[in-house]
């Protein structure tokens, strides 16, 4: 065992114990990063905006929203339940063929979308600092 520590020197273990301390830099740097991404998003409202083939359709605040809203479009022949649950959005229901829209589930972080193509149906979160103005708001 002696003829082991022969092979280590002083300056082996003051490089080993750098090379540790330095593998924690990467999580106190996300950290610091995500701890200021928490304070801002405190301070900004979430909107979620509703558009039908270029335009706005509905709009609802989602910073703050309790209970759920059931909002339905209807276009003729098109067909969609917006179901909006605390902070979240979802198309729950849709009477086009293929259900991408409903498989998306309930989006909740701003730029996040749900697009219905075949009823030229787009959901997008879009984020604000302040109050929104403008549209229908549902709150």
């Amino acid at each position: 065992m002696s003829r082991y520590l022969k092979m280590i020197r002083p300056f082996d273990v003051i490089i080993v114990v750098a090379l540790m301390i330095l593998s924690f830099l990467p999580y106190v740097l996300f950290a610091r990063a995500e701890a200021r991404a928490n304070a801002t998003a405190e301070t900004r409202v979430l909107t979620a905006v509703v558009t039908h083939d270029g335009q706005e359709v509905y709009r609802i605040k989602l910073t703050g929203h309790h209970g759920t809203t059931t909002f339905r479009y209807n276009d003729g022949h098109d067909e969609n339940m917006i179901v909006t649950t605390g902070s979240k959005i979802a198309i729950t229901e849709a009477n086009c063929g293929d259900q991408v829209c409903v498989r998306k589930g309930q989006i909740d972080k701003p730029g996040d979308t749900i697009v219905c193509l075949p009823h030229k149906l787009l959901i997008e979160i879009k984020s604000s600092k302040g109050d929104t103005t403008g549209g229908m708001v549902a709150e």
